[in-house]
C-alpha cells in the first residue's frame, strides 16, 4: 500500500477515495446518505482536467479513445492532454499487473493500466474508460451490467462496453457542476469472492 492510499479499481482489489482534510465526519455522513440527481443542466463553467500519458506505452491510442469517450459524455468537465502551459493533474503509466487508480480528490490522480487483465480477456478501452471514471469520482459497481462502465470486469470479458450510462454521466455532473468538484469522503471498496462488492466504511 502507498503512502496515498491505492484504488484497486477494475480487478478484485481495494478501492479508496480520500477526502480533503477539510472534509469533517459529519459531511461524510450526509454524502454517504444522499443521493446524486438523475439529470444535471449544463454549466456554462467547465472543469479541465490535464492528464499526460507519456509512460503509458501500448496504451495511449486506448487513452485517447476514453478521453474521447468523456468528454462527448459529459458537460462541466473535459480531458485535455497536458502542455508546456498546463501541468498533468492526471498521469496514467503502462503495467504488467491489474489495472488500479489512486486518486485523494476527483479530477486528479494516477491510473495504472495493467496488461494482466487485458491478457485475461477485458477489453483495453472498457478499463482505460473505467479507470478514468474513477479520477472522475466514480466507484466500482460490481453489478455485472456490460452497460454500466463502473460494473468493471464483473460484466465478464466479452463485454467490451466504454461509455458510461446516463446514471454515471449524471453523478460526473453532479461532482462537477459549475466547474467545481464535490468534496468526497472517504471510502473502501472492497471486492473478492466472497464479498464481491462489499462496501467498507472507514
Amino acid at each position: 500500500m502507498r503512502t496515498k492510499l491505492t484504488a484497486r479499481v477494475f480487478a478484485l482489489g481495494v478501492c479508496v477515495l480520500l477526502p480533503l482534510a477539510t472534509a469533517s465526519v459529519s459531511q461524510a455522513a450526509s454524502f454517504q446518505a444522499a443521493s446524486f440527481p438523475t439529470a444535471v443542466t449544463p454549466h456554462d463553467s467547465v472543469r479541465v482536467v490535464y492528464y499526460e500519458d507519456t509512460d503509458a506505452g501500448d496504451w495511449q491510442s486506448d487513452v485517447a479513445t476514453a478521453t474521447a469517450v468523456w468528454n462527448s459524455s459529459v458537460d462541466d468537465v473535459k480531458f485535455v492532454e497536458a502542455d508546456s502551459e498546463h501541468q498533468a493533474t492526471v498521469h496514467l503509466i503502462a503495467t504488467s499487473g491489474w489495472p488500479e487508480t489512486s486518486s485523494d480528490d476527483p479530477g486528479s490522480g494516477t491510473v495504472e493500466l495493467g496488461e494482466e487483465a487485458v491478457s485475461e480477456g477485458y477489453s483495453a478501452p472498457r478499463i482505460t474508460a473505467h479507470e478514468l471514471g474513477h479520477i472522475l469520482g466514480l466507484p466500482d459497481n460490481y453489478n455485472g451490467d456490460c452497460a454500466a462502465l463502473m460494473s468493471g470486469h464483473s460484466a465478464g470479458t466479452d463485454c467490451t462496453n466504454d461509455h458510461p450510462d446516463a446514471s454515471e454521466i449524471a453523478n460526473v455532473e453532479a461532482i462537477f457542476a459549475d466547474g467545481f468538484r464535490l468534496r468526497m469522503p472517504a471510502h473502501v471498496y472492497r471486492d473478492d469472492a466472497a464479498t464481491p462488492s462489499m462496501l467498507v466504511h472507514g
